[in-house]
């Protein structure tokens, strides 16, 4: 089984010469456990496709993310007595968990919490406002 929390190297794109696909799926809450419905209607169609890519040749990524945003997980956190962040931390690590036993093969699978992704998005945004 693939670990794809544990890559020594992160893939790169672009790679000159090569034929780059870079996708991602819909993201999922993290406001409960992942079930068939939720992998096929999810992230399925995106790991079939990476799988395909790379079988051609290309240097594809998959990249996917849980989003621990919105009232879904507000509303979880007070289902459960606990706070979002609590909510995010626990389902994130049970959608890791369940990926990975269905051998999904992102090549980075992470959080939309992250500083990191915050700061990207705000600066997309930023650059979009700054296009008015």
């Amino acid at each position: 089984m693939a670990d794809f929390q544990e890559k020594s190297k992160p893939p790169e794109l672009p790679i000159a010469g090569r034929r780059n696909v870079l996708m991602t799926s819909a993201l999922p809450y993290v406001n409960n456990v992942p079930h068939l419905g939720n992998i096929i209607g999810c992230v399925l169609s995106a790991d079939v496709f990476a799988r395909y890519c790379r079988l051609r040749g290309d240097n594809a990524i998959y990249v996917c993310r849980t989003d621990e945003y919105g009232t879904a997980t507000e509303t979880k956190a007070m289902e459960e007595g606990c706070t979002p962040q609590e909510i995010c931390d626990k389902y994130h690590a049970i959608h890791r968990d369940v990926y990975e036993w269905f051998d999904i093969s992102f090549d980075e699978f992470g959080r939309t919490s992250t500083p990191q992704q915050t700061q990207i998005c705000q600066a997309i945004f930023s650059k979009l406002m700054d296009k008015e």
